[in-house]
């Protein structure tokens, strides 16, 4: 998880970055996750990576201010598709929808964008995220009794 989610991003960022600032614009999109702002305390690797991006991703739109390079980050929330098979993973918002919010918030100029709940957690206070760790955690103990630390 740690080399997919954070060393090739990361490392195809510092590869294009020379080509990108000799483009009159370009743009680096990042994805990362509700998860990186209120971590799943049941995927707690795959919570931090994407913690990793969301901090690489503030530093990289910070050193490229000044620069013709845009840097934006989109926080999924959980989406329904066929990411690991069909009819594995059929809870979450609709592809459709989300695709088409995330779009608006590209035409609109939004540097981070969130979905659904993803787009709440971006203004949260920390004692919001806290609670809303507590919460989820309780949430899916209960969904998921046989679950092993």
């Amino acid at each position: 998880e740690i080399a997919i989610n954070v060393e090739g991003p990361i490392h195809l960022s510092m590869l294009m970055i020379p080509h990108f600032m000799t483009q009159n614009e370009a743009t680096i999109i990042n994805i990362t996750s509700g998860l990186a702002l209120q971590p799943g305390v049941w995927v707690p690797i795959y919570s931090a990576t994407k913690a990793a991006m969301h901090s690489f991703t503030i530093s990289l739109r910070q050193q490229l201010a000044d620069s013709k390079v845009e840097v934006i980050e989109v926080f999924p929330p959980a989406v329904n598709t066929d990411l690991g098979g069909v009819g594995l993973h059929t809870f979450g918002a609709p592809l459709k929808d989300f695709i088409e919010g995330i779009f608006e918030g590209i035409r609109n100029g939004q540097l981070e964008i969130g979905y659904g709940g993803t787009e709440k957690r971006l203004t949260a206070s920390k004692d919001e995220i806290e609670q809303g760790v507590t919460n989820s955690w309780k949430s899916f103990l209960n969904n998921n009794p046989d679950f092993q630390n």
